[in-house]
């Protein structure tokens, strides 16, 4: 196992950990802005490529 993978299972569990000790209405706002910053990103480039096809 490298060094590298053994940081990013620590940085998972740590974030994992904390998420869990957060109060729900936190991480209720915090999943629901990473849905909508990814479902504007797919909008936009579904934009893009309508775009370029005309």
């Amino acid at each position: 196992m490298s060094n590298s993978e053994t940081k990013m299972g620590m940085f998972g569990g740590v974030s994992l950990s904390v998420l869990g000790q957060m109060p729900s209405n936190i991480l209720q706002t915090v999943l629901l802005a990473a849905l909508g910053a990814c479902v504007s990103f797919f909008v936009s480039r579904i934009l893009q490529w309508l775009s370029k096809i005309k």
